[in-house]
């Protein structure tokens, strides 16, 4: 085909390289409620490293360091890496492809095959060495947008995963302050429980004493027996969850127990939490939360692979060429009688495919009609999510009022016993007694704390909390 031909043919198919069929994309428009129903404040949070609030060093240690270290991010970090290599591939077939090959054979034909059917020689030669050396090339020129529509869903994807881990390190994060939270609860609470043991142990050490003179009955000598049994016995439930949460946070940042211990070594209350946490808008969680953002991404891949499907029932544009040399003789391969080579364009046309391309066209749209439920039901998870944070958080606040109320009155009722201890007006046992009822109004206050700063860590993942910066 001659040039002035083949030009004509090939400028309306190169002039089609812009349209991409398939639908556009466009993000999808969400409604949200102007205000949470418990809303505690509209000024925005402070989300960049939220982490610090709880002002200890250790837990700001920790977190820093599995944000870096921890095995979830690696895996994370993999699929991020892996999903631009898949951009990468898809790019390629933006670039013409170019091959080269050599060969060196000895070559032997069927005197009785066409190739020497016309040949009027009695003996023709059958047997040849060959020498080929060459290139061959191809280009295929994106007209209805196959090319350009799978690399939008590759690089919608790509994105998604990067928000993936973006999601990934904020779980981390969370899951390192919580476990911190939780060791420094357990910790402080087996300490107000030892505190009450001991003082249960030395009321019966007294009681027994006492029944030994027959001031008192077997009854009151076996409360007391029960008492201290019951305390040793709720031991070590706290000394088992304890250990938990350093084995937790031994997966989580990829160390022993051993090095987290000494980290955690130096004895720190269980961290405060906020008097009130300012939450926003509802409306900020579309471009906080990473887990939504990642659902929109998906959409858009999902979108972009409508478009490669219904392409793929357009014809396809390939330009082709290949070139070398070929002798049958080796001293003469790269002589100018060895040259070869062809070019030329290569049209494909689907014509019948039993409904396969239809279909998948279908399919494809019924995976966009899935991504976007799943993205809606992202926004709702988002919300309630955020509610349910902080609805805890803030009863949990109002409970916690309640209970130091109630640990300040016994800590004075304490301190009147003592006083009429020393003046000789109560005996010793009332003391203890007074001794034990605080260290239990203090365990519902401990539990308390260590439940308000979990809540606090809830709120700030449902916020979507920001770890960049780490």
């Amino acid at each position: 085909m001659s040039h002035r031909i083949l030009f004509p043919l090939l400028c309306p198919l190169l002039a089609l390289t812009a349209c991409a069929v398939g639908p556009d994309y466009h993000a999808p428009q969400t409604t949200l409620p102007a205000h949470y129903q418990h809303q505690a404040g509209s000024s925005q949070p402070q989300l960049q490293r939220w982490w610090t609030v709880f002002d200890d060093a250790a837990l700001s240690q920790l977190v820093e360091q599995a944000l870096q270290s921890s095995p979830d991010l690696a895996q994370a970090d993999a699929r991020v890496r892996q999903a631009r290599a898949s951009l990468g591939v898809v790019d390629s077939a933006l670039w013409p492809q170019l091959n080269a090959g050599a060969r060196s054979g000895r070559d032997q034909f069927s005197r009785n095959s066409e190739n020497f059917a016309n040949i009027p020689l009695a003996n023709p030669k059958t047997g040849f060495n060959d020498y080929r050396l060459g290139l061959d090339a191809s280009w295929e020129i994106d007209l209805f947008g196959h090319t350009a529509r799978s690399r939008e869903a590759a690089s919608a994807r790509l994105d998604s995963v990067q928000e993936q881990q973006a999601d990934v390190a904020l779980r981390v994060a969370a899951e390192v302050a919580r476990n911190v939270i939780d060791y420094r609860g357990w910790v402080a609470r087996q300490h107000n429980l030892q505190a009450q043991l001991a003082a249960a142990r030395e009321n019966l050490r007294l009681i027994t004493l006492q029944r030994q003179a027959g001031e008192i009955s077997d009854s009151e000598l076996n409360q007391a027996a029960s008492n201290v049994a019951s305390l040793q016995a709720a031991l070590p439930a706290l000394q088992t969850a304890q250990g938990a949460a350093v084995a937790a946070l031994s997966v989580l940042l990829d160390q022993t127990q051993a090095q987290l211990l000494a980290t955690l070594a130096a004895e720190r209350p269980i961290p405060a939490t906020l008097t009130q946490a300012p939450v926003g808008m509802p409306a900020d969680l579309l471009r906080r939360r990473a887990d939504i953002r990642q659902a929109e991404r998906e959409l858009a891949a999902a979108t972009a692979d409508i478009g490669v499907a219904v392409a793929e029932q357009y014809p396809r544009l390939v330009l082709v060429g290949s070139g070398g040399w070929d002798s049958i003789h080796e001293g003469s391969l790269t002589a100018a009688a060895s040259r070869f080579w062809n070019v030329g364009p290569q049209l494909s046309l689907p014509l019948f495919s039993g409904g396969r391309l239809k279909n998948q066209v279908t399919a494809r749209e019924a995976a966009r009609d899935a991504a976007l439920a799943a993205y809606r039901q992202k926004v709702l998870t988002a919300l309630a999510d955020t509610e349910t944070a902080l609805l805890r958080y803030q009863q949990e606040a109002q409970r916690q009022q309640a209970l130091q109320a109630n640990v300040e009155l016994a800590e004075l009722q304490l301190g009147l016993a003592r006083q009429r201890f020393r003046v000789g007006e109560v005996a010793q046992t009332e003391v203890l007694a007074q001794q034990q009822l605080e260290a239990q109004q203090r365990e519902a206050w401990l539990a308390s704390r260590q439940a308000q700063a979990e809540n606090l860590v809830a709120l700030f993942k449902a916020l979507g909390g920001g770890v960049q910066g780490k």
